[in-house]
């Protein structure tokens, strides 16, 4: 079991500790203290939480696409988090103060950590709004933000943009389904999702994607933001509850497309 400390800013703060309390209950965490002020730009909540580790990503973004809650920021107390590494890494690696799991496969990681960790993330929860206003035409926003932040934030803005994203469009568009096995996760939800954004292939676990707008030849790749994005799009619609996405070839170094490799 471990500690979630999250803050939201939503309109009005009547029922907003009870709608909220159905979605921590319900993805098995339990509220350890919580504070809630009326603000100027409105009612402010912060929630200490606890509850199972591989639970709590999945609760950040249920919290943080909740329709009440105008912005999210999360944040674990009990370990830092050290900045994001390469845009073909999977996730940004934890402090090694944090006692390292046994991993199942040597790639991708057992265990994603925040989906925020070196984000700037109160600058992409300013342009959230923006996005889904203008969704599909949503690369001018996140070409913005990516020489809005700074350098080393650059990649993991991007996943988290994708991520908040990607289960926005989600739970639009696709949450009313069962839960699919990967290969028709893709076919079904992947494919038809990221057919408005890019001209797009599937094969196999994988999503070709050509003529990337955020990924020009010698430029610097924005696959995180796809990376974010599908994982966005399929972890609340696998049986499995974990979905990892790694950029294997980008158009930005030469490669003729884009490639997203897709495990669980």
């Amino acid at each position: 079991m471990a500690e979630l400390e999250v803050r939201v800013v939503s309109e009005r703060r009547e029922g907003l500790l009870v709608e909220l309390g159905r979605v921590v209950t319900e993805y098995g965490h339990v509220l350890v203290r919580q504070r809630l002020v009326q603000e100027a730009h409105g009612a402010c909540l912060t929630l200490v939480l606890r509850g199972p580790d591989d639970r709590q990503l999945a609760l950040e973004e249920a919290l943080g696409t909740h329709p009440r809650v105008l912005s999210f920021e999360s944040t674990r107390p009990q370990f830092a988090v050290e900045e994001v590494a390469t845009a073909t890494a999977s996730v940004a690696s934890v402090l090694p103060s944090v006692p390292a799991r046994p991993a199942q496969v040597a790639q991708p990681p057992a265990e994603p950590v925040p989906v925020a960790a070196g984000a700037d993330v109160a600058r992409v929860e300013r342009m959230l709004p923006s996005l889904a206003k203008d969704y599909p035409r949503i690369f001018p926003w996140l070409i913005n933000l990516e020489y809005a932040v700074a350098d080393e934030a650059r990649d993991a803005s991007l996943y988290l943009a994708g991520r908040r994203t990607g289960a926005w469009v989600y739970k639009r568009d696709f949450s009313l389904g069962a839960k699919l096995g990967l290969s028709e996760a893709l076919r079904r939800i992947a494919m038809p999702a990221m057919r408005t954004l890019v001209t797009v292939e599937h094969h196999d676990h994988q999503l070709h994607v050509r003529g990337c707008p955020l990924c020009q030849p010698g430029g610097a790749s924005g696959g995180r933001f796809f990376c974010g994005f599908i994982e966005g799009l399929l972890v609340e619609s696998v049986e499995s509850k974990a979905i990892f996405v790694r950029e294997t070839s980008c158009h930005s170094s030469g490669a003729p497309m884009c490639v997203f490799d897709i495990s669980h």
